[in-house]
């Protein structure tokens, strides 16, 4: 029954479109209200303000970065995953999985 489990796991993760939305909770605090409380917190001067606010950009770019090479990572696998699948099972059993990930996909968002 585990193995069953993992498998369901591992699909669901694989042919849902929803899988690479965790970007959004990763990425960093919005710079701006960060710069604010640190120059706030560490009393920072303005040369210091704009510097940390720099940093905190940049490394927001590089963020993105990281997460858009992953997410099109994953969509490949995603992908070649959907077509193994496709050419194995007939298109009434593809149907029934789809409408079965997408349930599940659904139940998550709740």
């Amino acid at each position: 029954m585990a193995t069953k489990t993992i498998i369901t796991l591992i699909l669901t993760l694989l042919l849902s479109p929803t899988v690479v939305s965790a970007q959004k909770a990763a990425q960093p605090a919005d710079s701006k209200a960060a710069v604010s409380r640190m120059a706030k917190e560490l009393g920072l001067s303005d040369t210091q303000r704009s510097q940390v606010e720099t940093i905190l950009n940049n490394e927001k770019k590089k963020v993105d970065a990281v997460f858009n090479e992953e997410k099109m990572k994953l969509q490949a696998i995603q992908e070649e995953t959907r077509a193994n699948l496709q050419a194995v099972l007939t298109p009434a059993q593809m149907q029934k999985l789809d409408n079965k990930m997408r349930q599940k996909s659904g139940a998550g968002k709740k």
